[in-house]
């Protein structure tokens, strides 16, 4: 497996979960913005209700610059941006510096964004340089389990939200699958039993996703 440290695959993990927090939740701030600048002010609301997080806005103009520019915001897009910029600096020399400028270029878009009157296009950017990352990741990144733990950070994240959001089951039981074959490829402790019991809970009619996301907080 490499001679990556557990310490250092904290790292890789948590650089993998940021930059997937990144890549979901610019997609849900542009499909709201259009509903809050043309028809429901408030649809901010139902964004903070599905993420879990604080609702400190007062307004939809506040929440579209807070919550998509704010550092000072712990759930901004920016904030975990340079926060996925951070664990990726740490593992500069195992991902390659190639791997690493798109996060700095990650970072530039979203800057630029935050002083432009219509973020859009730059958000777009933003899209396409997580997707180059990943792109670049697997071509530059020869250590196997660098590139996993990199990967089982972004697939426990992307389960997390699609719990939040509660989306279908076919789309679930995809990335428990994904997320269970990732994870038995790292030196990643995880809770076997969690991770089984979420697939079950997948599986129920109904699904709880309650339960079910109560129990993907545990499996690592």
């Amino acid at each position: 497996m490499g001679t990556v440290t557990i310490e250092r695959l904290d790292n890789l993990f948590w650089l993998g979960r940021y930059i997937e927090r990144v890549y979901q939740t610019i997609q849900l701030y542009m499909e709201g913005y259009d509903h809050m600048i043309d028809e429901d002010g408030a649809y901010y609301n139902e964004i903070c209700e599905q993420l879990g997080i604080p609702n400190i806005y007062t307004s939809s103009e506040d929440f579209i610059n807070s919550f998509g520019f704010d550092r000072n915001n712990s759930s901004s897009i920016i904030s975990n941006a340079y926060r996925a910029y951070d664990n990726a600096m740490v593992m500069r020399d195992e991902i390659s510096t190639k791997t690493l400028a798109y996060i700095h270029l990650v970072i530039a878009n979203l800057e630029k964004a935050k002083n432009s009157v219509s973020p859009m296009l730059e958000l777009q950017s933003v899209l396409d340089n997580i997707l180059a990352f990943w792109g670049c990741l697997d071509d530059e990144v020869d250590e196997e389990s660098t590139r996993n733990a990199v990967k089982v950070g972004k697939r426990i994240e992307r389960l997390d939200l699609y719990l939040r959001a509660k989306k279908p089951r076919e789309e679930l039981v995809r990335e428990t699958d994904r997320l269970e074959h990732r994870v038995k490829t790292t030196n990643l402790k995880y809770n076997k039993a969690a991770l089984k019991h979420v697939s079950a809970l997948i599986e129920d009619e109904p699904i709880d996703y309650r339960e079910a996301l109560s129990k993907a907080m545990l499996i690592i």
